[in-house]
């Protein structure tokens, strides 16, 4: 996999929405960025980082970081693999062993950020998904598919209200995308525990030769 450096660059408060924050990485010349959506708490903990007069060498991450790097050489890196239904994938990978635990990415990017750990993102990903980083922009691109369910709906909204039915219609598009998704993925849910308990549907049976093969073949045998 062919992976792209990110460097954090800060955390931004929505304003006139939600109670989320964005957070910024870019690539280490500083030309494009992505943006990923974090709740209100992660904000807070992400701001209390940043202000070199806050105290955080007693908080949890902090000693939980401290207490892997007493272990000895552990080295991790931070991978942002995808992005699905509005939340990015993301996976803390140990360097040495090549084992990977899933992380919600604000996590993950919390953890780096305190134990200087460095974060990639897929190559792919990077061009699908990011957007020319300006430091003195006044607005934030994001692209849809990175925004969660309620952000939709909110935008959606939004849209309405400002008559830009053009983009409503879009976001509408994509809510209903990801509901059809959510149904085929229960469905396959319920397919593999029925497979479990009865075992596969034999799409041959149809085909064989049965004792009583007369016209009741449609009624159910009670």
């Amino acid at each position: 996999m062919r992976k792209v450096p990110l460097i954090f660059q800060g955390v931004s408060e929505i304003l006139e929405g939600p109670e989320l924050g964005l957070i910024t990485l870019t690539d280490k010349m500083k030309e494009r960025q992505i943006t990923i959506v974090c709740d209100k708490a992660m904000e807070y903990q992400f701001g209390l980082r940043l202000n070199p007069k806050n105290r955080t060498d007693r908080l949890l991450p902090e000693v939980l970081t401290t207490v892997v790097k007493q272990q000895g050489e552990m080295r991790f890196e931070v991978l942002i693999s995808d992005v699905v239904d509005g939340e990015y994938r993301c996976l803390l990978v140990n360097e040495s062993t090549f084992e990977s635990l899933p992380m919600r990415a604000s996590d993950a990017i919390l953890f780096a950020l305190i134990s200087n750990t460095p974060i990639y993102i897929d190559y792919n990903l990077m061009m699908r998904q990011s957007v020319r980083y300006s430091a003195n922009a006044n607005g934030m691109a994001i692209p849809i598919n990175a925004l969660s369910d309620s952000m939709l709906k909110k935008s959606m909204e939004n849209a309405i209200a400002d008559e830009n039915y053009e983009l409503a219609s879009y976001l509408r598009d994509e809510i209903n995308k990801r509901k059809k998704s959510e149904k085929k993925n229960s469905d396959d849910n319920i397919d593999d525990i029925l497979n479990n308990i009865t075992g596969p549907k034999d799409n041959n049976a149809k085909d064989r030769p049965t004792d009583d093969d007369d016209d009741d073949d449609d009624v159910f045998p009670f």
